[in-house]
């Protein structure tokens, strides 16, 4: 049976980059139900860009000023049973969906299955960070902090031997703090309980079930992490056979220690409303944050140490702005530094 798929996507003054990324999904090996731009900017699209891509069944409506609204906007409208989430710049090669249907068709159990999502790192696309020094993998275990790669140490005494044991034994999991740790990237495929969302094919009805919070900045910071955790069966399915290209487009993007303050705010906000999904706490995620903390400091990064003393205090006195605003029935939140 072929596997009925919407795209879903947000968008907030990218033109250009939801053009180029149309043209990838015109010459998708799977075919889709439907194209959803929700956008959210001012240099709105005309009748006469999108009619190039009459091939394509596209819906172009708009939304506030907020990529969790745009989302959930986008995936009530689709009339899928999948919905292709696709950040605006995304590169998705023509074979992509079509690796991820025939995957599904094989495990019918999937419900959230994504290829590797590769991003520029000094002139090489990479979709892992691999630990190869022993004093990082010392670091991230004392402060239960997140990997997102092979344990890879050269050196092999007997406190690498151990911690890569325990990291082995665990697998893919979130720590106690509630930082994610995939460092198995085995076989064909994996499962970790959190992976980005910005190329994943997901059900519709989990989707529904686990909504994008509204609450979050308009720049969804720290969005994919609460819909992940509200999936009705853990875990996404990764193929290690497809992959897209995560271009990190500049326009709109927030500043590094803003990013950090309210990705923080966002795990924060997380542990305490879904304690249930997310067993992590308050105790151990303000050890991880001293941690990096302490690693700011080390490479004189002032800015960052200001985010991170910052974000400290409001998590330790409770006095988190999302969750704040949430009691009071309010959405789109921009905490400030």
């Amino acid at each position: 049976m072929l596997m009925d798929i919407s795209v879903v996507i947000p968008t907030c003054n990218r033109k250009q980059r939801v053009l180029q990324l149309l043209q990838h999904l015109q010459g998708s090996q799977h075919p889709l139900r439907e194209v959803i731009i929700v956008d959210s900017g001012d240099d709105q699209f005309g009748d006469h860009e999108l009619s190039a891509f009459a091939a394509m069944d596209i819906q172009y409506v708009r939304a506030e000023k907020s990529v969790c609204i745009q989302r959930n906007e986008g995936i009530r409208l689709a009339k899928g049973e999948w919905i292709f989430l696709c950040d605006d710049d995304i590169e998705v090669p023509a074979d992509y969906l079509q690796k991820i249907a025939a995957h599904v068709q094989q495990h019918p159990e999937a419900g959230a299955v994504s290829g590797l999502v590769l991003q520029q790192e000094k002139g090489e696309w990479k979709a892992a960070y691999d630990l190869h020094s022993p004093m990082a993998l010392y670091w991230h275990y004392l402060f239960r902090l997140s990997i997102w790669g092979e344990i890879r140490c050269a050196e092999n005494n007997f406190l690498v031997r151990n911690i890569t044991s325990y990291y082995r034994r665990k697998g893919n999991h979130i720590t106690k703090a509630g930082w994610p740790v995939i460092t198995d990237f085995s076989g064909d495929y994996f499962t970790t309980p959190i992976y980005g969302l910005g190329a994943s094919v997901v059900r519709k009805s989990w989707l529904l079930q686990s909504p994008y919070e509204e609450v979050l900045d308009r720049h969804g910071i720290g969005d994919n992490y609460g819909v992940n955790i509200g999936f009705p069966v853990a875990g996404v399915q990764v193929l290690n056979n497809a992959f897209v290209y995560h271009h990190h487009a500049a326009e709109n993007r927030l500043q590094r220690p803003l990013q950090y303050y309210r990705r923080m705010l966002a795990l924060d906000y997380f542990r305490r409303t879904r304690a249930r999904q997310l067993p992590a706490s308050k105790g151990w995620l303000l050890w991880s944050l001293t941690g990096n903390m302490l690693s700011f400091m080390r490479v004189g990064d002032r800015r960052m140490v200001r985010a991170s003393l910052k974000t400290i205090w409001q998590i330790a006195w409770g006095s988190n702005p999302y969750y704040k605003a949430a009691k009071a029935n309010k959405k789109v939140v921009e905490p400030v530094l």
